[in-house]
């Protein structure tokens, strides 16, 4: 393994056994947060849409129409982050009324 250095006043210098230990504790960490944080995009993505999807079918219903599909489209946005690979989401297609 390499060593790993920090940099002090312009110098750089090796990093203790103790300071490598934090490094790779917060290495892991960071990695181990990798899927909240894309889930937290997903979220902050879908925010627009399922206003949107809330919009159609409060609409919808103020003249008796049809908001099955809107449901069905405004819960598959909410299961959006339940995907099994978070790095290739397929967003649920609008429904066409």
């Amino acid at each position: 393994m390499a060593d790993m250095y920090k940099n002090v006043n312009g110098i750089n210098v090796k990093l203790t056994e103790e300071e490598v230990k934090k490094e790779k504790e917060k290495d892991a960490a960071w990695a181990a947060g990798a899927n909240e944080r894309k889930k937290e995009v997903l979220r902050s993505q879908r925010i627009k849409l399922l206003l949107e999807a809330d919009h159609k079918i409060f609409a919808l219903e103020d003249v008796s129409g049809d908001t099955s599909a809107w449901k069905t489209y405004r819960q598959n946005l909410r299961d959006i982050t339940k995907v099994a690979d978070l790095d290739n989401v397929t967003w649920p297609t609008k429904p066409s009324k």
